[in-house]
């Protein structure tokens, strides 16, 4: 696997001016959307002592000031969407007055599993969790692929092009995007990642792009060296952004990413998508954590505007 190499996160912080030279739209059109787990932390319809309700969730991202939020199928019950539930998740949306970005899935196998009867079933989870997309009125779908290491990446590539294509022309027909994110295994390599979506080849495919999700391996851990880079590798395929946060200095700036020049790499590729605040620390009570990572990216916009 090209440029694999046993970092730390403390790379993610990096030092050094903004790329100056880079040419900027004069308006940066990305938009916010809050990310489900920055609220919620326990999957399968768990109870968090910490969070909130699920179905809460549309009207405390209003109180945030949000316009659009994520959903994730790991908060609702079960592996496969309950239409009690999607009927009344959208409900509450609408009571609320905010609009579904992205569906994020997981947890549903691989779609790339060497195992074909395995692949198979991932899919036609996955197929049914795009239905749900579109009735909550999603613009696209985040899926997961190929997480793990366990075969060569070619042949892993094979795989991942049968399954993906598979569920994008699925996609397409609900009029959905379908989104790769860099997610561990060899979708955390950005080479891979984007051969993948050259080879799938279809307008409806493209990437959602993390901040932080670098793991290429596991035991021992392997990041990719540079997320710079690897964010640059990805930016012209990217459709949408997950901007994780988890801790902050006195002037309110990310520590371990530097939001300005991940940003400025993305925006320099043309990019009109949404960007999620996801916090995960746990240092700062969530709504508070949710609104440093809000005014962030606001102070980002304006700046690169």
């Amino acid at each position: 696997m090209a440029h694999s190499a046993v970092v730390s996160l403390g790379l993610l912080s990096r030092p050094g001016p903004i790329f100056a030279g880079r040419q900027i739209r004069s308006t940066p059109s990305f938009e916010l959307s809050l990310a489900p787990w920055s609220l919620m932390r326990r999957p399968f319809g768990q109870a968090d002592p910490q969070g909130i309700d699920l179905f809460d969730y549309p009207m405390i991202a209003k109180e945030l000031a949000f316009d659009f939020i994520e959903q994730d199928n790991l908060h609702f019950p079960g592996d496969l969407p309950v239409d009690r539930d999607i009927v009344k998740m959208k409900d509450r949306c609408e009571a609320a007055g905010i609009r579904n970005s992205l569906l994020l899935c997981g947890a549903l196998g691989d779609v790339a599993d060497v195992d074909k009867k395995k692949r198979k079933r991932a899919i036609r989870k996955y197929i049914r969790w795009i239905a749900a997309a579109e009735h909550l009125g999603c613009e696209s779908v985040r899926v997961v692929c190929a997480d793990r290491v366990s075969v060569s990446n070619e042949e892993k590539l094979k795989f991942a092009v049968e399954g993906v294509s598979k569920l994008v022309r699925y996609a397409a027909r609900k009029d959905i995007n379908l989104l790769i994110e860099n997610h561990n295994g060899y979708s955390s390599d950005p080479d891979w990642l984007v051969r993948l979506i050259r080879e799938v080849d279809h307008p409806r495919c493209g990437i959602l792009a993390d901040f932080t999700e670098w793991r290429m391996r596991r035991d021992p851990v392997v990041l990719y060296p540079d997320p710079y880079q690897g964010i640059e590798i990805l930016a012209p395929y990217t459709r949408s952004v997950g901007a994780k946060s988890t801790h902050f200095d006195q002037s309110g700036n990310e520590t371990n990413v530097d939001y300005f020049r991940m940003m400025e790499i993305i925006l320099g590729a043309g990019f009109k998508g949404k960007v999620a605040v996801e916090y995960f620390g746990e240092d700062l009570p969530r709504k508070e954590g949710i609104r440093l990572t809000k005014d962030l990216l606001e102070r980002v916009r304006e700046q690169l505007s």
